[in-house]
């Protein structure tokens, strides 16, 4: 069974830009609330790396990172990056032979979107989901589940299926999951299959 821990329920959201001619260091970080923003300087770190090493920092830091939103980036670069960030992904533009279109690739824990070099981007973005359910089925099925069980509550439990989609998608273990919130709740946990909420 998965425990779930407090930092897991801790999302916040990143607003990432280009950093400014002055900027002594590789990426800054400054927070308002519950939202981070990272000014970058391209000429020591990429986008890709900015966004993968502010994920990494915050989540030593206790934060999960639930959505990653570009400022003053090519739009659908933007809506890329958002769409990635809330499925807990990250995004990778590859080069070489290995990657010859976009596909979702796990490495331990960690997620990424991988994207050939050049890749018409609203073209990665439509291709994402089935990317995403082809790597992650169990993951897949279970947040159709969720967004079904999202139409016939209308809206009445929102919040309760938000939580339960993070839960999910920092674990990727969804049984673990429903069991664990069943006890949280004293339920008994649901059978094998079946949607705990």
């Amino acid at each position: 069974m998965t425990a779930i821990s407090l930092s897991q329920l801790n999302d916040v959201t990143v607003g990432i830009r280009l950093g400014t001619a002055i900027q002594d260091k590789a990426m800054t970080v400054s927070r308002v609330g519950d939202r981070f923003t990272v000014a970058y300087d391209r000429e020591r770190v990429s986008l890709d790396g900015a966004a993968m090493l502010s994920r990494s920092w915050l989540r030593t830091m206790g934060y999960t990172v639930a959505e990653i939103i570009l400022e003053d980036h090519d739009p659908d670069l933007t809506a890329l990056y958002r769409s990635c960030s809330k499925l807990r992904m990250n995004v990778e533009h590859a080069e070489g032979p290995l990657i010859t279109e976009p596909v979702v690739k796990g490495r331990g824990e960690e997620w990424s979107y991988m994207v050939p070099k050049g890749w018409d981007l609203s073209d990665a973005l439509s291709r994402l989901p089935s990317a995403f359910a082809a790597a992650r089925p169990n993951i897949a099925r279970n947040l159709s589940r969720i967004e079904q069980d999202r139409r016939e509550s209308g809206g009445k439990i929102d919040q309760a299926l938000d939580i339960t989609v993070s839960l999910i998608l920092e674990t990727g273990d969804p049984e673990g999951v429903y069991d664990e919130l069943a006890l949280l709740f004293g339920r008994t946990p649901p059978e094998s299959g079946e949607s705990a909420v």
